[in-house]
């Protein structure tokens, strides 16, 4: 079958709501207010619906009339610091929400509004200042605090906050990243004397361990990552996790063995996750891809992994074997990703163009078809459809599909010059020499 050119080319900061969900701030009801006047009540219904519609500059001119009239009410000045807010006149906004809660000392809901001003200006020295107020409300926008000293650069003060919130609320993943981002910040020299003295208050702490690997890889000292490994299992054979770095360590050697030993451990482990196995399974593609001899390897490698986890490496390994050349096998891993994920666009062309190339025309009309359903758009299905039908002898289904698709194809020359030719080649079968012939011309015009 003649190849087809386009076919073959196809082959951390946000205030507040990461660290928790506080209560929403609540639209004053007018009936909760006393005494309200006919034009307080008219105005501030007018700010209501003004503000719902986006009229932010409206809804500020019928607040300050119900403010003129009720100018001890805090609640108007938090409505218009808001609309303030929108208008992006953050010093107005500011000014607003501090004689909001002048009127109204303590109001969680006002505190968290004129937070999230300090922090998008990066007045950090306020915004610390009422956190630790917050904090008051619920201890965990101290996380929060921690991601200011972050962005401070006031790294052991964020660390000491998060072990301070560790401590009263137990582990949590949220907090490990900004730890995380605290010691890659940091520098290695803090973070290497400090989890160096944290192993000798306790040896026995793995994750230490485990930790200081890391900042010795994240600081190319390979030699010391390695020593530490190799005390860690001292301590404890058993420590699984330590194998992420063996592994890495050996391969980058050379010393293949050792490395592929580390491997078998990480993949049969039940303590490391299926993420950190399928990172250190495309490591070794990636090793593979250019050290060819070790491809047995590599197999033994995907049948460790397929047996211990549900994660789907497939299209990795087909991308893999494709780009190698091997069409048996990446059209083999391709549809087991396709029966994984259906909807994968990616997968689907790929796995198309395997079978064009395997010329499994009625599988690619097939597939192309259903994919159509979902995706009536993508000119790449209505191609591989239309060469499928050639390819099958059904010339007049070809053309009317190529007819459709060729209008979805957008600056991409290669595409068009495909869908050209499979058309001239449709119609030649056809008897229709003069629409053959058109297209002859096209592509012709085309590709001079």
């Amino acid at each position: 079958m003649k190849k087809l050119a386009f076919l073959g080319m196809l082959l951390l900061f946000s205030p507040l709501a990461e660290a928790q969900e506080p209560t929403p701030l609540q639209d004053v009801n007018v009936d909760e207010l006393e005494d309200v006047t006919d034009a307080f009540q008219e105005s501030f219904f007018e700010a209501l619906k003004q503000k719902g519609i986006e009229n932010y500059d409206r809804a500020v001119q019928a607040l300050d009339k119900c403010i003129a009239l009720r100018p001890e009410e805090p609640i108007l000045y938090f409505e218009k610091a808001k609309n303030l807010a929108a208008l992006g006149q953050v010093q107005e906004a500011e000014n607003n929400y501090l004689k909001a809660l002048q009127l109204k000392p303590n109001q969680r809901d006002i505190m968290e509004a004129l937070y999230e001003v300090y922090y998008a200006r990066q007045d950090f020295e306020k915004a610390i200042d009422l956190v630790q107020d917050l904090a008051k409300f619920d201890i965990r926008y101290k996380e929060d605090l921690a991601r200011i000293y972050v962005r401070q650069g006031a790294f052991e003060k964020a660390i000491a906050v998060l072990d301070e919130l560790d401590e009263a609320l137990g582990k949590d993943a949220y907090r490990n990243q900004i730890r995380e981002q605290a010691l890659a910040l940091s520098g290695g020299d803090y973070q290497e004397k400090r989890l160096l003295s944290a192993i000798a208050e306790n040896p026995q702490n793995e994750k230490n361990y485990l930790n200081l690997i890391y900042v010795y890889s994240e600081q190319g000292k390979t030699q010391q990552a390695y020593q530490t490994a190799q005390k860690l299992l001292k301590i404890n054979p058993n420590a699984d996790e330590v194998h992420l770095a063996l592994y890495k360590f050996n391969l980058e050697q050379k010393e293949v063995e050792q490395a592929f030993k580390s491997l078998e451990r990480v993949m049969k482990s039940s303590k490391i996750e299926a993420k950190a196995k399928h990172s250190v399974l495309n490591d070794f593609l990636i090793f593979v891809d250019r050290n060819p001899e070790y491809e047995p390897e590599l197999e033994q490698a995907i049948a460790l992994f397929s047996e211990t986890e549900a994660t789907d490496v497939n299209e990795e390994l087909g991308a893999y074997y494709l780009k190698n050349n091997d069409k048996t096998k990446a059209l083999s891993y391709y549809e087991a990703a396709y029966q994984k994920n259906p909807n994968d666009v990616n997968v689907l062309r790929n796995l198309m163009l395997l079978q064009l190339q395997a010329q499994q025309f009625e599988k690619a009309a097939t597939l192309s078809e259903e994919a159509l359903a979902f995706y009536p758009a993508q000119a790449v299905f209505y191609l591989v459809y239309g060469v499928a039908q050639n390819g099958l002898g059904n010339a007049q289904q070809a053309v009317d599909y190529l007819e459709m698709g060729v209008d979805y194809v957008i600056e991409n020359p290669q595409m068009q010059a495909d869908f050209y030719s499979e058309l001239a080649r449709g119609y030649e079968v056809l008897g229709n020499a003069e629409k053959a012939a058109e297209y002859r011309t096209r592509l012709k015009n085309l590709t001079q």
